[in-house]
């Protein structure tokens, strides 16, 4: 039985649709790809805001810990707002924040290939590595579209000398992976398919009896990155406060939907199949 608390898939299908419209929209008047990806970073924050309270924000910046100790620039960052001491600077939707006010980071990739997938792992991995504790920092790679990531495309990726160097250093990684267009996410876990740490990124499918349409494969993954933000949001309070509270984000997932592909991915090693 699916969560009864989840949205129906349409819900989230109407979602995925509508980002496909808004980027087709622009693309059939301008070839411009520096406003794609300023366009891609608009749409990504219009949807999050739509889910987050007025005490997250979503910004554009750095993550700053002293002189010298800054990160690469984050494409957009969930900020709790009700951190005393927030910012180092600010101005519209772009800052310069503190670690413990940073709750999430996104790498938005217009198209993902080889050189692109190298730089989002170091740019998440740069903030990531300013936290006390790196895992509770969430960070995503949402790539629109890009170079087909099929196994052996991912296998290559991992094995990569760029890739190889976080082998032991999975905390400082992205947790997940987001092919939009290709409809397929990575996400991290151990080696028991547990998701959430771990040194493995498993493929993460709907039910393969209730995948309808590739649209519906995006819809349930858009879910999935959607509650890990929430996630994220719900774990800060409980750091910060030390009270336990609901966990609400995963009720935006039909749960019941997910299934891990029977194929995981490991920095150095590469692929490996799994037995059933």
């Amino acid at each position: 039985m699916a969560n009864i608390n989840a949205p129906k898939i349409e819900y989230f299908e109407s979602i995925a649709a509508e980002i496909i419209s808004k980027f087709r929209r622009l693309q059939s008047i301008v070839r411009h790809p520096t406003a794609y990806g300023d366009h891609h970073e608009e749409i990504l924050k219009t949807v999050l805001r739509n889910f987050l309270t007025k005490r997250f924000s979503v910004k554009k910046g750095f993550i700053y810990v002293g002189h010298g100790k800054v990160s690469r620039q984050i494409d957009l960052m969930i900020i709790d707002e009700n951190s005393p001491a927030a910012y180092i600077f600010q101005e519209g939707d772009f800052a310069v924040v503190l670690p413990q006010a940073v709750v999430a980071v996104m790498e938005i990739k217009t198209t993902l290939n080889v050189p692109d997938f190298e730089k989002a792992l170091e740019n998440v991995s740069s903030a990531k590595s300013l936290m006390e504790f790196p895992a509770n920092l969430t960070g995503i790679v949402f790539a629109y579209d890009g170079t087909n990531p099929t196994n052996d495309v991912l296998d290559v990726w991992f094995k990569r000398q760029k890739a190889s160097v976080f082998k032991g250093k999975e905390d400082v990684a992205p947790d997940a992976i987001m092919f939009f267009a290709m409809g397929r996410l990575l996400v991290r876990g151990d080696e028991n398919k547990n998701i959430g740490g771990g040194k493995y990124y498993y493929s993460l499918i709907g039910g393969k009896n209730e995948i309808k349409s590739g649209m519906d494969s995006k819809a349930y993954q858009m879910s999935v990155i959607l509650a890990m933000i929430i996630n994220s949001c719900e774990q800060k309070e409980f750091i910060k406060t030390g009270r336990l509270v609901e966990r609400q984000g995963f009720k935006l997932v039909q749960i019941e939907r997910g299934a891990l592909e029977d194929v995981r991915f490991a920095f150095k090693t590469g692929m490996e199949r799994i037995g059933r």
